[in-house]
């Protein structure tokens, strides 16, 4: 009995141990949680922070691969932080990405009121000579926030990029009440006004630049290099090389300065090659950049041999650079020397690629034979598919394929990327080049349809993509083309384009007069746009106006238009034409003396 009691108390008492171990492990856990819970969100800010760092550090280094990792990595971190995304974005813009576009358009979605961002975007699809992103831009803020100083300053900058001279004038002027001694705003103005087809506006924009130029040392270097392209451009060679010579007496003056001077002996004096390369020589070796222009510069001269023996030369810092050593690959392209062209290729002379993925290319180019061209195209698939996933190897092939002017592959390997990797627009625009050239509508909806896809929120691309496939596709079926259109209209019945593009949905579905209902809400400037034409016609052919339809015809005269935007003239004088259908249940007269 007292043998079990024993046993029973220690049972008792190691029940009681661990029942104590247990809610200590629990408080422990508890208070562990909590405070991993609290101390979280530092450690993520920490690590976003970090990331950022290294991408800077990347860029700086020119490791692209490497940045955008680090950028990814911040990115992910925090999602939806705008300070975040900006900074990202600014990244990018600095080391020449286009993808800083995405990013500012992500700001701005996350704060539409902010006029500084709105403003940022604008100007970044400037910089990468996105007009239409631009367009978008600008169309897509509200108008109160349009209205702010920033968004003034990047309309104008819009108008300016666009030759757009009655809109410029009137953002100038807004601009100078609020900043009346902005001597950049006068300069843009009236650097836009030197093209003005009026001889006064020119003589009037000239004073004020070489004014300015006097009074403010910070232009007078660009204000002559603006000078002496407007000579270029006249043939005034007399003006030109006077500016010239005032610009590389200039301390500013730049590597690229000396080779505007160049091309122009070359060209317009005739001047030996060889003195030029011999001056030019020595001025590029500055930095890396300079050192590659020379090089193109070079290539453009068909002086590859020449630029070759020069790189050799370079002190060993310089020429291992990655800028360089692309330069390098360049070079060796052109001179045709395929083994070792895949040595600086497999070493990253073009971005990273792996060595199979180069040998399969090189491959494909020694089975190239005009009897069996499939065998070609096969071996590239295979090189696409070792590729696959990977942005920069398929940049490489991309050059690669351009280097050997292989048009099939290029555009494969261009779609490879564009529908991988949506952000990268360069390929779609290239892709959309490629098939306007040709006059393919339906290869042209089909890139649309990728970025409609991509970005949703553009609204370019929905309206490009509904207009396209109305072209390519016409029936008087209502579909989700013509319901594209109408939510466009619907959401922007100011907006002249997707006034247009819902008129004609509603023409080509028989609704005549509630198209030209739209139409007639236009303004008179709007409706005489020359690329607006063949669809204003096709609205006025099915509404049984020939007068408004000749007109449109005159207006598009020396315009260019695909095949199935001119044949809409042709289908609107069918239309004209067409007899109107007898009312539905109408019953057909009767002859009573018929058949006697």
């Amino acid at each position: 009995m007292q043998l079990l009691e024993s046993r029973h108390l220690r049972s008792r008492h190691q029940r009681w141990k661990k029942l104590v171990a247990l809610v200590a492990i629990a408080v422990v856990g508890a208070a562990g949680w909590k405070a991993w819970d609290s101390g979280r969100p530092r450690y993520l800010q920490w690590k976003q922070r970090r990331a950022l760092e290294q991408a800077k550090a990347f860029i700086e280094q020119r490791d692209a691969s490497n940045a955008k990792l680090a950028l990814d990595v911040a990115l992910r971190t925090l999602p939806g932080n705008p300070d975040v995304i900006r900074t990202a974005a600014d990244m990018l813009e600095q080391s020449g990405s286009p993808d800083a576009m995405r990013l500012r358009r992500t700001v701005v979605q996350l704060l539409p009121r902010s006029a500084e961002d709105a403003a940022r975007l604008v100007l970044c699809c400037l910089r990468f000579r996105d007009f239409n992103a631009a367009k978008d831009a600008l169309s897509s803020t509200p108008p109160d926030v349009s209205a702010e100083l920033p968004m003034l300053q990047a309309a104008l900058a819009f108008a300016i990029a666009t030759d757009n001279r009655p809109v410029a004038d009137i953002l100038f002027e807004k601009l100078r009440e609020s900043a009346p001694n902005n001597d950049a705003l006068l300069h843009g103005h009236a650097l836009l006004r030197l093209r003005h087809p009026k001889e006064e506006e020119q003589l009037a924009a000239r004073r004020q630049l070489e004014e300015l130029a006097a009074r403010n040392p910070e232009f007078a270097l660009q204000i002559h290099r603006e000078f002496a392209a407007h000579a270029l451009q006249r043939g005034d060679y007399v003006e030109l090389k006077k500016r010239q010579a005032l610009i590389l007496a200039h301390p500013g003056a730049t590597f690229t300065d000396h080779l505007q001077k160049a091309n122009v002996d070359l060209l317009v004096d005739k001047a030996e090659f060889e003195p030029l390369f011999a001056n030019l020589a020595p001025l590029a070796i500055g930095n890396e950049s300079d050192v590659v222009q020379f090089t193109q510069w070079l290539l453009v001269q068909s002086r590859a041999k020449e630029a070759d023996i020069w790189l050799a030369g370079l002190p060993k810092d310089l020429l291992e650079t990655t800028a360089v050593r692309a330069a390098e690959a360049d070079v060796v392209a052109q001179l045709g020397d395929w083994d070792r062209l895949a040595l600086l290729l497999e070493a990253g002379a073009w971005g990273p690629i792996s060595r199979d993925t180069i040998r399969l290319a090189l491959a494909a180019r020694t089975v190239n034979s005009p009897s069996r061209p499939s065998l070609r195209r096969e071996t590239w698939d295979m090189t696409l598919d070792s590729a696959s996933g990977n942005l920069p190897a398929l940049r490489v092939l991309q050059r690669l394929a351009a280097v050997w002017r292989w048009d099939d592959e290029s555009e494969r390997t261009l779609w490879s990327i564009a529908r991988t990797f949506p952000a990268q627009t360069w390929a779609h625009q290239s892709l959309f080049n490629i098939y306007r050239s040709r006059k393919d509508i339906k290869g042209m909806r089909e890139v649309m349809g990728i970025l409609r896809q991509s970005e949703g929120s553009v609204t370019r691309y929905q309206h490009d993509w509904a207009l396209l496939s109305l072209l390519a596709e016409p029936t008087s079926n209502w579909n989700s083309a013509k319901d594209t259109m109408r939510a466009l209209h619907e959401a922007e019945p100011a907006n002249a384009t997707y006034s247009t593009g819902y008129a004609f949905a509603l023409a080509q579905a028989g609704k005549a007069q509630e198209a030209l209902a739209i139409v007639e809400k236009m303004s008179e400037l709007e409706r005489q746009y020359p690329p607006r034409q063949p669809f204003l016609a096709f609205v006025y052919g099915v509404a049984k106006k020939s007068e408004e339809l000749e007109q449109a015809a005159k207006l598009a005269e020396g315009a260019e238009f695909l095949p199935e935007e001119t044949y809409l003239f042709t289908r609107a004088r069918e239309e004209l034409n067409r007899k109107p259908p007898k009312p539905a249940g109408a019953a057909a007269k009767v002859d009573p003396t018929a058949g006697l």
